[in-house]
Parts: structure tokens; C-alpha cells; sequence
């Protein structure tokens, strides 16, 4: 396994999603690349009663610093002797994430999954339930806390 792909969506799972890559980069001697993706942000536009929400490129300076945290991710994995670097999109499609793990040669994805209703899942859907449907290595999922109705 070269070449560790690691989704990174900057919430606090992305911690736990980072331990695991630096776990696994360093048994098996890969390289890690931190791949995120910038989220586009709604912009309203009123037109009389129905206001639709178009998504347009966050601010530059979002941009930047989302990238100066990736940087320090980055850091920290070279620091205890993991090859990682960082990637990253802005408001990218699934589609194109995907496209992109194949041109890094991805030889495994990991990333992380919140723990949302199923209603969230229906209206807005999933990036791990799509790229655990389409991708073209094995994914690990390194789940988030569990919700607080399951703990007892």
C-alpha cells in the first residue's frame, strides 16, 4: 500500500480520521495525502416568495485558512516520520474527489462518518455512502462518536 488517501472535512472527527492514517502509514511504509474539499456557501436571492439558495466559491481568505489547517495536519504527520501532503478542492463533486483519489493512485481512502439522521441522509445524502458505492480502492471508515441515544 504506496499511497494513502485520507478525507479530511475539518470537524472535530478529523482527528480520529488522522490517528488512523498515521497508524496505518507507518505500518505499511505509504504516503499520505490529506485531501479536503472547500465547501461552497449559499447565497440567497430573493425573487418574490420562493427564495431559491445558489451555492457560489467560499472567500478566498475561507479558502486560505482551511489550507493553513491542512498545512499543520501535514506537519504533525511529518513530524513522527510520515511522507503526507496536502491537496485541496473547492466545493468539489463527489465525482470529482473521486477522479482525483485515482490520479493520486490511491491504494486506500479513509475517512470519517458522522452520525446524522436518516432524514439528513435523504435530503442532503452522504459524501462516505457515495464514495464507499464508487470507489475505485478499499475505503476505510473510522466512525464519529456515537450519538448520544445509543450510549448506555
Amino acid at each position: 500500500m504506496k499511497n494513502i488517501v485520507v478525507l479530511v472535512d475539518l470537524s472535530d472527527l478529523t482527528f480520529k480520521v488522522l490517528k488512523q492514517a498515521h497508524f496505518l502509514a507507518v505500518a505499511f511504509k505509504s504516503r499520505v495525502v490529506i485531501l479536503h474539499v472547500v465547501p461552497k456557501e449559499p447565497a440567497m436571492v430573493q425573487v418574490g416568495l420562493s427564495s431559491p439558495v445558489i451555492l457560489q466559491d467560499p472567500p478566498p481568505e475561507r479558502v486560505h485558512q482551511h489550507h493553513d489547517r491542512l498545512i499543520e495536519m501535514r506537519d504533525s504527520l511529518v513530524k513522527f516520520g510520515v511522507d503526507a501532503v496536502v491537496r485541496q478542492m473547492v466545493g468539489a463533486s463527489v465525482e470529482s474527489v473521486l477522479e482525483e483519489t485515482r490520479k493520486l493512485g490511491a491504494d486506500l481512502i479513509i475517512l470519517g462518518s458522522h452520525h446524522h439522521s436518516t432524514i439528513y441522509h435523504l435530503l442532503v445524502g452522504s459524501m462516505t455512502d457515495d464514495v464507499l458505492k464508487h470507489a475505485h480502492c478499499p475505503v476505510l471508515v473510522v466512525p464519529g462518536d456515537e450519538p448520544a441515544q445509543a450510549k448506555r
